[in-house]
């Protein structure tokens, strides 16, 4: 079975973001070092259920938007990938993550921070639309996407939460900035083939 060209194009943009550090992978890497790795992969399986929710409602709110505003879509693509590029300048300027300013986390923190974070209702509302191929199928399509998003963030989190000695030590600074930097040129290389392949 051929593997459709924007299903590969989304995976690498969501395996970018995905890896590159931010908060949930700040808390996953702060209470594994200092509670234990069971405490890590609780704020990864909190942010993956907060994830649940924003997929939900962000594929329920852009199909009713498309359903009565049909030029919308376009608005959306425009801001979605400038949203990408922006992601990626920002990822490729970021030194790293600062886990002192963490404080305690758990389920029900990654749970929360996730749904309070407007950075991923940025990303579900504009980003993901980028990648519907059907407009016939608006939701179903922005579901499938949503749950390729959560199970790459947590297998990320999750990764995270198990390499979390090796990455706290601060030994390990130049590899999260050389994490960055891939993560940061994967984001603008995606955001500019998008703007060139939807557009010209």
């Amino acid at each position: 079975m051929q593997i459709p060209p924007l299903t590969i194009e989304f995976v690498l943009l969501q395996i970018s973001v995905a890896f590159s550090p931010g908060l949930i992978i700040a808390l996953v890497v702060n209470e594994s070092v200092q509670k234990g790795r069971i405490h890590g992969l609780q704020v990864a399986y909190g942010a993956a259920t907060g994830a649940i929710g924003i997929t939900v409602i962000t594929a329920t709110v852009i199909t009713y938007i498309i359903s009565l505003i049909p030029e919308i879509l376009t608005f959306i693509y425009i801001f979605g990938i400038i949203y990408i590029i922006y992601k990626g300048i920002k990822t490729l300027l970021d030194e790293g993550y600062d886990t002192t300013k963490i404080h305690s986390a758990s389920f029900t923190s990654g749970l929360k921070i996730n749904l309070a974070n407007p950075k991923m209702w940025v990303f579900y509302l504009s980003v993901l639309p980028l990648f519907v191929e059907n407009e016939a199928t608006v939701f179903f399509s922005l579901i499938f996407l949503g749950v390729i998003t959560i199970l790459i963030n947590l297998f990320a989190d999750i990764s995270y939460a198990l390499l979390s000695s090796y990455l706290f030590n601060n030994s390990s600074l130049i590899v999260k900035r050389y994490i960055n930097i891939i993560s940061g040129v994967c984001l603008i290389g995606v955001g500019i083939y998008l703007f060139f392949s939807r557009f010209f």
